[in-house]
């Protein structure tokens, strides 16, 4: 296993050690939480952001860099309120 293997299963580690300190407030009822699409909100934005910091705003590099298509980071710089900079 390379550097980033191992940077990506500590990245995993710490993700579901967050998780489960959150979800352990929780009571039995689950049915109206909708807690898949908030976790992966909470996840995106950061990471689109990281992105497009990365690559100095530019849309396409960003898109090519996260394995996503153009039109699908638009929608979600849209859907996330993401303010975008070029430099």
């Amino acid at each position: 296993m390379n550097k980033k293997e191992s940077d990506y299963r500590g990245l995993s580690a710490i993700v579901e050690k967050h998780l489960r300190e959150s979800f352990s407030v929780f009571d039995e009822d689950f049915s109206a939480l909708g807690v898949y699409a908030h976790v992966i909100k909470e996840v995106e934005r950061p990471l689109i952001t990281i992105a497009l910091e990365l690559t100095k705003g530019n849309q396409v590099k960003a898109a090519e860099f996260l394995g996503i298509n153009r039109n699908t980071l638009r929608k979600k710089i849209l859907e996330l309120d993401i303010k975008v900079e070029r430099e």
